[in-house]
């Protein structure tokens, strides 16, 4: 037991070592960064991992399980949900992608993959069929029909950790949770992770899962330059394998690695497709009989297996098909996945009969839609089955033609004002309506308001709501018109962003405006907003002069141009004149000469508090205001700071491309210590997070260099 326990934590320091050796530009699967961070925050992880691969042992050695190149249908069929997490749109894959993510996944599983013929012959004899198949759910949790396809609209696809998953989750012991996301904040070139079956209890169960880029799902739409393979590998880690170099050479290959006697230990991860890669010479070391090594002589790294980081991956060996029976032996929530009376509830068995289920309308793009009129809208659906839909039904009041019966239809908009969007959808069982309302807002310049005098105070609650657009993608909190604070007048607008959280966007859309009886016009406004300690707030102000197709940013307020008085830990309602600051936007000679331009607030929470913005108005005969060459400066920001979690959030927005630019840190004395970009950027908005865990305690300074400007912020890594 000694000796296990020593073997045992040989692995354990490995993910540390394996973590610091191999820089975060080369690491994609972040599962042994997490492993070991719940290792560090539970000290009795490593007896708890150590009993579980004793049990694993011997379950393996009591098991039967046909390995090798067999025939033989699964015999373990695992209820699959996947969660499509995506921001207005943007990740919100189609279901046919879907599809063939469950394709590629289960080709992979049971030896079907076409690339098998790759597999050198040193190893095509431990090549195995792991007999695990996987199944959308037909069933969810409440007894509903489904499609296993959850869709949630959030900020945090951005960010992809647990607070990702607190958003869409089935239970763990019923279906393997998958989240797709945009991406995945524990490091930039991070495409997904799993959480070991190890690490879990009944109190963090909702974690389980695997969690992958969307674009690296499956094979077609957004994967379609990917081969799916990186949920293949995350799924291993869901299922209790490790990676073949765990650590590194190791000792007996059934103490220490990934545990497996038939995939030869790898020294250090490797890259590309390197067939003559042979990193360790210890490969004929440990076996036993229930893990038995086939090898008599050193052999090369096993390039082909779908657990090393390779290109060419091909295969699961009949020792990890073992570990993967095993292990849903010990551990409860994937035993009970995998049994009869659950297939049956969640609608995966063999033999299922597919109910007379109703659909369920749903249209892809949720975003609302900003045309001008005589534009063309286009609309696409992904509804839910049930059975096939013999019918589709769409209404598009004010659009040419009004009516439509195909899935997917494109209207002309011939009328100006804020549209509804209704879709009908029918099935042998019945039919599902979605109503999605001022889904469309057609502006027509003719009608547009003479920027000369304009001056919008808020005053009226209809004019608000007609002639105001307001976008909340994630239906937390909104913009709005209150009654409770104004700088003049009786009411302003605001969004009430105190307890939000960070990540969230929402926008308010001005109604169209007319700039050019404006000498010089510019844009002006009284903001009042209190940060709390600590948070990251930013208000974008940007202009469109195409009814919303496009917006340029002119304007970035964040940390002092967008506070208004001291910091305020309570829900923030301004009560003076002192709680309210003047904000001057310019316009570009383009905008001056529009007669149809459009002004948005976008609101950026990061934590913070309320906001609230009156006297909207067009002001001329000055160019004092937020100018293009203040635009990179306002907006460059790297919060939380101090940094306290390992973790720093860098955004800013460039005002002037540039090819050579570079975003790194240096210490006190000058010495770069850490490149995070190096490359060109365009005009647009950048967001980076930087892993600071490497990082020693003090102070230090972020700087990006755009050839034409300098940005430096002072940080404190704690």
């Amino acid at each position: 037991m000694k000796n296990n326990m020593k073997n045992f934590l040989l692995v354990v320091f490995a993910f540390a070592a394996t973590l610091s050796l191999n820089a975060q530009q080369t690491e994609w699967c972040a599962t042994d960064q997490l492993l070991q961070k719940y290792i560090d925050a539970n000290p009795g992880a490593e007896q708890k991992m150590m009993e579980d691969e004793a049990k694993i042992a011997a379950f393996s050695q009591l098991s039967v399980i046909k390995g090798g190149q067999n025939t033989k249908a699964p015999i373990i069929t695992i209820p699959v949900v996947v969660h499509v997490i995506h921001y207005n749109g943007i990740g919100n894959i189609t279901k046919q992608q879907i599809d063939d993510g469950i394709r590629v996944i289960n080709e992979d599983f049971q030896m079907l993959n076409a690339d098998t013929t790759n597999t050198r012959a040193i190893f095509k004899s431990v090549a195995a069929d792991s007999q695990i198949e996987f199944k959308l759910a037909n069933i969810d949790p409440n007894g509903e029909c489904t499609e296993g396809v959850e869709r949630v609209n959030s900020f945090t696809t951005y960010v992809g950790d647990n607070s990702t998953k607190a958003l869409s989750y089935w239970p763990a012991n019923e279906y393997l949770n998958v989240w797709l996301v945009n991406s995945i904040s524990l490091g930039p070139t991070t495409l997904g992770y799993a959480v070991i079956p190890s690490s879990i209890n009944t109190s963090n169960i909702s974690r389980f899962g695997l969690v992958c880029k969307h674009d690296e799902w499956g094979s077609i739409g957004t994967a379609n330059a990917t081969d799916g393979r990186t949920a293949t590998h995350e799924i291993g880690h869901s299922f209790n394998l490790r990676h073949p170099f765990q650590s590194g050479c190791g000792t007996g290959c059934n103490g220490s690695g990934d545990f497996v006697c038939d995939t030869p230990p790898t020294s250090a991860p490797t890259f590309g497709c390197n067939y003559t890669n042979n990193t360790c010479s210890n490969d004929v070391t440990g076996g036993t009989a229930q893990n038995p090594n086939p090898y008599s002589s050193n052999v090369p790294d096993q390039l082909e297996n779908y657990m090393s980081y390779d290109d060419c991956v091909s295969l699961f060996t009949t020792g990890q098909k073992t570990r993967m029976h095993s292990s849903f032996n010990v551990f409860w929530f994937l035993n009970n996945m995998r049994t009869n009376a659950n297939l049956i509830a969640t609608g995966t068995n063999n033999g299922y009969v597919v109910q007379n289920c109703p659909p369920k309308a749903y249209i892809i793009d949720v975003q609302k839609k900003l045309i001008c009129v005589g534009g063309q809208a286009s609309f696409s659906e992904d509804s839910y089955q049930g059975n096939t839909i013999t019918a589709y039904n769409w209404s598009f009041p004010g659009a040419n033609p009004s009516t439509s019966t195909v899935a997917n239809p494109t209207v002309t908009y011939i009328t100006a004002g804020k549209h509804d969007v209704t879709l009908i959808v029918t099935n042998n069982g019945g039919s599902d309506t979605l109503v999605i309302q001022d889904y469309v807002n057609v502006t027509n310049p003719a009608l547009a308001n003479t920027g000369f005098g304009y001056n919008d105070g808020f005053e009226s609650f209809l004019g608000f709501i007609s002639d105001w657009v307001v976008v909340d993608p994630t239906k937390n909190s909104k913009w709005n018109r209150t009654q409770s604070a104004s700088f003049s007048g009786n009411a302003s607008a605001y969004l009430a962003n105190y307890g939000v959280g960070a990540n969230e966007s929402d926008f308010l859309i001005s109604p169209p405006i007319d700039l050019r009886q404006v000498v010089n016009p510019r844009f002006a406004f009284e903001v009042a907003f209190k940060s709390q300690t600590g948070s990251s707030d930013q208000l974008w102000c940007s202009i469109s002069t195409n009814c919303g197709q496009s917006w340029t940013t002119r304007g970035v307020l964040s940390g002092s141009t967008l506070n208004t008085g001291t910091l305020n830990s309570a829900n923030f309602i301004p009560s003076s004149a002192s709680d309210w600051k003047t904000v001057f936007i310019t316009t570009t000679a383009v905008m001056r000469t529009s007669n149809n331009v459009l002004f948005r607030f976008e609101f950026k929470s990061g934590g913070g508090n309320n906001i609230y913005i009156d006297n909207f108005r067009v002001d001329g005969a000055s160019s004092v205001g937020i100018s293009d060459n203040e635009l990179l400066n306002n907006s460059f920001t790297a919060f939380p700071n101090p940094v306290t979690e390992g973790k720093l959030n860098i955004n800013f927005m460039v005002d002037n491309a540039a090819d050579n630019a570079k975003l790194f840190v240096t210490n006190m004395v000058g010495q770069q210590v850490k490149e995070i970009y190096s490359g060109s950027l365009n005009n647009d908005p950048y967001f980076f997070e930087m892993n600071t865990n490497d990082l020693s305690a003090g102070v230090y300074f972020v700087t990006l260099r755009t050839g034409s400007q300098n940005i430096t912020r002072k940080i404190i890594i704690q």
